[in-house]
């Protein structure tokens, strides 16, 4: 007999669920189209389709996927028009289709990409994205082949950063002056803005506490040196420029960071850390500062936040310096740079024997090493030779006091870039590196990917009417791509009438999500799952890191009893790295008494819950054994790093046990939370979670 009622899975009625994205009529700026619809009941897999025509003749293509989520990267153009829909299979019975929906794409803004590929099996998997200021503001990816895959479409914004979650910062010409510190998605939404017009754009994203840094400028008066190839130009305007008197207009770029409410929490300024002693008094900034009546004093590019010594790296690209300050005080460890004459403090300076000039974009890599761009400005008189290169540099900081060069790559004096330019360390050790490519004239702006040996094996060098600041190579466009399913969602009778919900019964009396990860990114996902009649744990709530391409269970028992009463569930789930992506899910369950009914257990083995649970400091595991099987137990920490495996135990047919003493690799007594366990018997799988209490 049915005891109670259902589902309401983001919809209420029988028949097919929505098909929620592309919404319906949407003008895509891309065409790596993900797909997503609600989860049908029954449904063991999904059929999609897509055609260029209402009738679906003909066909344009039809794939399959087991999650209500699918993302297509081969079969769509720029400027057409697309219908989809999706039909749920069941033990090989095809359902109906869904009621068709439709999406257009834009037009596209980088056809003609110049792209070598020199050795494709050493090529980085990924699509390279970029963004400039020339012709216009404009940013867009394209893939291996140099096909364009996603442009900024009407948004006129310059990609500044993307991180490892692939969030996208940059700056947009729209709405001015609110947009010079934003961060966007794909689909080019602002997620968030400084909405202030003082914010400096080489340099804006967030820190690791989430919240958002970036650069401001900050004015003063300051001196016109006596000794520069400009000082008598300066004097025809009325100046002393004695290298004493503050009478010139100087600015810098303070570091500021804000909360999520635009509330400025820490700043840097410049002017209360350095010498105005040391400036460029051998390249171009004297002329510039002629020619725009103010003095552009250390043109802060760049920086990197270090999470594991709290600690911050700044380039200042007139000041030819790279500074380490401590977080927590401001204090400078240490300024790397130019010897004496090229700066007045230049005995004090680390490293200057490097001779960098004019550099960009500073990284701290996983090896602890730096990786930068050396612009190499001033590399013609530094090295005494005839046209100036630029280098990149890796290199090893000894006891914040020396260097030593890891790895440098020199590109020839045609790549040689005066500004923008970066670098990237990529997952197979390769480095991409971006050059303006203006060094003999004809520009070449250039993005190559370089291996530890300096052979370039992938270059794209844009048309000549445009250039970028910087690129970075990524895993894929839909960064937060995932889904969550639910077992036993299934179609039924109530009174006579046909109904969607999810079973339960009395031998499994549980409920089972899965949060599948379908990005090329991996992440961390809050989940939150409540009711109210108390049927969850007061607690059901965590933090997991998934895995690209990753699946984490939810398994959480219902405590029922023999209440028959209606009670609604809610799951909420959330990229952390991606609030703006949160899915929430709305639910109704009902009772049943046949077995059937509900998901069978796994036929090679039995696990039993794990007891006591919370427990300290021993836990055991009893199961089932349906025949002589490999056993896998293995045990990870919130953020799903694993923290002890028992692995490859052969036992026989039978019941067993097995103990853990809540203790690591390494034989130490782990800390008090929640731990998540696997249990692998053969090729099947359980998961769940235990509590250890101190």
């Amino acid at each position: 007999m049915i005891k109670y009622l259902i589902i309401i899975m983001l919809f209420n009625a029988i028949g097919f669920g929505d098909l929620t994205r592309p919404s319906a009529g949407q003008v895509l700026n891309y065409i790596h189209i993900l797909f997503e619809w609600d989860q049908e009941p029954d449904a063991e897999k999904y059929l999609i389709q897509v055609s260029l025509t209402e009738s679906f003749d003909p066909i344009l293509f039809t794939d399959s996927s087991t999650t209500p989520l699918f993302i297509d990267t081969a079969h769509i153009e720029w400027s057409q028009s697309y219908h989809w829909r999706v039909r749920p299979v069941t033990n090989n019975n095809m359902g109906q289709w869904s009621p068709p929906s439709s999406f257009h794409t834009g037009e596209p803004k980088f056809q003609n990409m110049d792209v070598t590929i020199y050795q494709d099996e050493l090529v980085q998997d990924g699509l390279t994205i970029f963004g400039g200021t020339f012709s216009t503001l404009q940013s867009g990816i394209i893939d291996k082949y140099g096909n364009e895959i996603w442009n900024d479409g009407n948004a006129q914004f310059m990609l500044v950063h993307v991180n490892e979650f692939g969030n996208i910062y940059g700056i947009s010409a729209l709405d001015l002056p609110h947009n010079f510190g934003i961060k966007v998605n794909a689909d080019m939404e602002t997620l968030w803005s400084t909405m202030d017009g003082e914010v400096d754009f080489h340099e804006f994203k967030q820190i690791p506490n989430e919240n958002y840094m970036g650069f401001k400028r900050v004015d003063t008066l300051g001196p016109i040196p006596s000794d520069n190839p400009m000082t008598e130009q300066f004097q025809s305007l009325g100046y002393l420029a004695d290298g004493t008197t503050n009478e010139f207009p100087w600015y810098t770029q303070k570091l500021v960071e804000w909360n999520e409410n635009h509330e400025i929490l820490w700043s840097w300024d410049p002017f209360d850390h350095f010498t105005m002693a040391d400036f460029d008094n051998h390249g171009f900034t004297w002329t510039e500062a002629y020619m725009d009546l103010e003095y552009d004093w250390t043109h802060a590019n760049a920086f990197f936040f270090d999470e594991i010594e709290n600690v911050i790296y700044v380039s200042f690209r007139h000041l030819s310096r790279i500074t380490k300050i401590d977080y927590l005080t401001g204090d400078v460890i240490w300024n790397m740079g130019l010897p004496t004459p090229y700066m007045a403090t230049g005995d004090e300076q680390i490293c200057s024997e490097l001779l960098f000039s004019f550099q960009h974009n500073i990284q701290k890599l996983e090896n602890g090493n730096l990786l930068f761009l050396d612009n190499g400005n001033l590399s013609n008189q530094l090295f005494e030779i005839d046209d100036p290169v630029s280098r990149v540099l890796e290199i090893n900081v000894i006891d914040d006091n020396s260097c030593d060069i890891i790895w440098e790559y020199v590109m020839p004096p045609n790549l040689f870039g005066t500004g923008s330019g970066s670098v990237q360390r990529l997952d197979n050790g390769n480095t991409l590196i971006y050059t303006a490519g203006n060094g003999l004239g004809d520009p070449e702006c250039t993005i190559m990917e370089v291996t530890p040996d300096q052979e370039i094996v992938w270059k794209y060098i844009s048309d000549p009417e445009e250039s970028w600041y910087r690129a970075y190579r990524v895993p894929s466009l839909h960064s937060s791509a995932f889904s969550v399913t639910v077992d036993n969602y299934k179609t039924t009778e109530i009174d006579g009438i046909q109904t969607e919900g999810v079973l339960f019964s009395d031998s499994v009396s549980s409920v089972t999500f899965q949060i599948n990860n379908e990005s090329g990114y991996d992440q961390s996902f809050y989940y939150d799952l409540s009711d109210s009649l108390g049927w969850i744990d007061l607690f059901m709530n965590d933090t997991v890191f998934i895995e690209t391409g990753e699946t984490f269970e939810i398994v959480q028992n219902l405590n029922v009893g023999n209440i028959s009463t209606e009670n609604r569930l809610l799951l909420i789930v959330s990229p952390i790295h991606h609030p703006e992506d949160e899915k929430v899910f709305q639910f109704m369950f009902y009772k049943v008494d046949d077995p059937l009914s509900i998901k069978e257990i796994p036929s090679e083995f039995k696990l039993y819950d794990p007891y006591p649970n919370p427990f300290n400091p021993e836990i055991t595991f009893s199961f089932e054994l349906i025949k002589r099987s490999n056993v896998d137990l293995t045990f990870y920490d919130v953020m799903g790093r694993k923290v002890k495996s028992i692995d490859q135990i052969q036992l026989e047919s039978g019941r067993h046990k097995l103990n853990w003493k809540a203790i690591d690799e390494t034989g130490k007594m782990v800390s008090a939370g929640i731990y998540l366990y696997e249990f692998k018997i053969g090729t099947e799988t359980q998961s769940g979670k235990v509590i250890y209490l101190k």
